[in-house]
């Protein structure tokens, strides 16, 4: 009862507390809802993947894209596979949507995504030549439909002298979609008289993502007077751009369900450029199949792309602060660009004094972090517009296509610049085994990629371009002039770039340098020819022209003795009829063995190199000696051979025989 008495003057004082702490609660409300709304920061939901309406309720758009499919020149009508390098009828039957998967981890879904609406106009540059005309829609519609419209400011469409002359304006007779207006780049945007809706009211009714108070998108074409190539293509539609950022899209392309949103808000945080996760477009049946989200982009010493795996300790912890040191200014910069109402972006962690700390510390689901990549695949990537013209943008003295998102991905990293790769963005790509078009000028394909690969190595690689020759010899004959490289020379001078040993050791440790590891390294040649997988799915192994463009690089392991192929896998000696190791030791007769392709033995994946406990474990089968000119097999002590024509076997060892005398285009060590 004391204890009663003694509190009823406490409660009477905590009485006017309590109110005065609601007052002060419902007053920081109301700021925060005022400060959002100044600020214009916007958390957005994931957009939904639209249904595909019934022809019944799109009768007349229907009918317009079938007839602009069928008016496509008679000569992609009869040989379509020979002239695209994909199934366009398939793609025809498609017709201009699809539903999609949604391919993105589950956490990708779960989370939102943050960034200054004000800052966020993108621009989209899709250069094409020879595209079939579905899949061109297709690309053009899902942009559309899967990309909020306040943020795609423009669509510029680069036609590369394409034989079908009429496709950019058939299509953009069609019937677009609302709010978007088309001209060409010979005229200003004056009028908006040009566009259509395609929604029936049945469609329009059921969707909410184009609303009637949604600005316009305009869409800009062009069609070159002559064949310039992709690259001089995108470097003018990046002229034609007013948008903040630009993104560069391949004409076969389809985005998936919140893509635009990961990318834009890593741009906002400090990346320079960023590419998604490029999923599957089977080129023969188009089906859609997701891509792994641990890899990322690299290259060989011959300057060929390749996916490597990531980084183990990027799969497993979220990144580190210091990582972010070199973007600190940027950060900076983006924050006091918001006013500096940190009020609101402390309820996100993106204080000021501990910005990227805290924005990383949110970033713990490695599925959904973003992370660094020495490069892009296939020109698919994002940039400031403002840091693309900093770098002089793709190369102009590169020719028509190859080598250029190498050549642009190394001078972004040397010259202060970082590329992420963001899991929670997601594009579907048709991944064609080859080139259906011809290149201008009478060159081929092979020639101009590997002079483009010379102006590369020559403008950026400092005295490693060496590896690059060991690896293309024929580059060597192949003339460069001064001007060649003078653009490249003064941008590293005025941007004060990093020296290339610099991205070795800090963007691409894994491109490692042959004489730590290997014994010889590059194409394996018996006189004129090389030693080649000639067909990757069944590892079949042949002799063909050691000028051919992809042939294969092989790499005689220094402390394993395997010696293994560009792909990943190992040359292997089996025997046709199985029997003991030890009778197989001791047999003499070179016909009861092959030579074969095997996954390399005894190696750990990931970026820690090789599993120094396996070598002593793994298989005899894939060690091979070197002595002089030989490639001896250690079990069998037979040699390589190439006795006829493309047939290779191992066979007695005889040390005049010049079918038995293999040559490295880099040989680390006397013969």
């Amino acid at each position: 009862m004391k204890l009663q008495k003694r509190c009823w003057p406490c409660r009477l004082l905590l009485l006017p507390i309590a109110l005065l702490l609601l007052t002060c609660i419902y007053t920081s409300i109301q700021f925060i809802e005022y400060e959002y709304a100044d600020l214009q920061v916007e958390r957005y939901e994931q957009a939904q993947v639209l249904p595909v309406a019934a022809d019944s309720a799109l009768s007349e758009y229907a009918i317009a894209v079938r007839e602009f499919l069928a008016a496509a020149p008679t000569e992609t009508l009869n040989a379509p596979w020979q002239f695209y390098n994909y199934n366009a009828a398939r793609s025809d039957a498609i017709g201009a949507l699809r539903a999609l998967p949604d391919t993105r981890d589950a956490s990708c879904t779960a989370r939102p995504f943050h960034l200054a609406a004000q800052r966020a106009r993108v621009s989209i540059i899709i250069a094409f030549h020879n595209e079939a005309r579905s899949a061109l829609l297709r690309t053009v519609m899902t942009l559309y439909h899967r990309t909020p419209h306040r943020y795609l400011h423009e669509l510029i469409l680069i036609d590369d002298y394409s034989a079908d002359v009429g496709l950019l304006p058939a299509m953009l007779k069609l019937q677009l979609p609302p709010f978007m207006r088309n001209f060409s780049s010979s005229s200003p945007p004056t009028t908006a008289a040009n566009y259509v809706s395609l929604h029936s009211s049945a469609n329009s009714s059921s969707s909410s993502s184009a609303p009637t108070s949604q600005p316009q998108v305009t869409i800009k074409s062009a069609r070159n007077t002559q064949r310039l190539g992709v690259i001089a293509s995108r470097n003018r539609g990046a002229r034609l751009a007013t948008g903040d950022y630009l993104l560069f899209l391949d004409s076969h392309c389809e985005v998936n369900v919140g893509w635009l949103e990961p990318l834009l808000e890593r741009l906002a945080i400090g990346a320079t450029a960023v590419s998604p996760v490029l999923d599957s477009i089977n080129a023969e049946s188009l089906e859609y199949t997701a891509s792994s989200k641990n890899l990322m982009g690299g290259f060989d010493w011959n300057l060929h792309f390749h996916w490597i795996p990531r980084p183990q300790s990027t799969q497993s912890q979220p990144q580190r602060r210091d990582q972010y040191n070199q973007q600190q200014q940027q950060q900076r910069a983006f924050v006091e660009s918001l006013n500096g109402q940190t009020a609101y972006l402390q309820q996100f962690g993106w204080a000021h004094s501990r910005f990227g700390e805290a924005r990383l510390q949110r970033d713990t689901n490695t599925a959904a972090t973003a992370f660094k990549s020495p490069t892009f695949a296939g020109g698919i990537f994002m940039i400031s517009r403002e840091w693309f013209f900093k770098l002089n943008g793709f190369n102009p003295l590169l020719e028509t296509w190859g080598g250029e998102s190498i050549e642009f991905s190394i001078k972004l990293w040397l010259c202060g610049g970082q590329i992420e790769i963001v899991p929670c963005s997601r594009v579907g790509h048709i991944f064609r085994k080859q080139h259906p078009f011809h290149f201008p000028n009478g060159s081929d394909s092979q020639t101009t990629y590997l002079r483009n690969s010379k102006i590369i190595a020559e403008s950026w690689l400092d005295a490693y371009k060496y590896f690059f020759y060991a690896s293309k010899p024929a580059a060597k004959q192949i003339p460069l002039s001064g001007n060649d490289t003078q653009q490249s020379h003064q941008l590293r001078r005025a941007l004060n770039c990093q020296p290339f040993a610099w991205y070795l050791q800090n963007v691409f440790p894994q491109l490692k340098l042959p004489n730590d590891d290997f014994i010889a390294f590059g194409a394996l040649s018996s006189g004129e020819l090389c030693l080649h997988i000639a067909n990757h799915a069944t590892s079949q192994l042949r002799m063909t022209s050691c000028f051919q463009n992809d042939v294969t690089h092989w790499y005689l392991h220094r402390q394993n003795s395997q010696l293994q192929a560009s792909s990943g896998a190992c040359l292997h000696v089996v025997a046709d009829v199985p029997r003991r190791a030890a009778k197989l030791r001791n047999s003499t007769r070179s016909t009861h063995f092959r030579v074969v392709l095997r996954p390399c033995v005894g190696q750990e994946v990931g970026d820690r190199g090789y599993n120094q406990r396996a070598y002593q474990k793994q298989t005899p089968h894939q060690r091979w000696l070197r002595r002089g000119g030989l490639l001896v097999h250690q079990q069998t002590q037979l040699c390589l051979d190439n006795p006829l024509s493309d047939v290779v076997v191992v066979s007695h060892c005889r040390n005049a025989a010049p079918s038995q005398l293999f040559r490295f285009a880099m040989e680390l060590q006397r013969l």
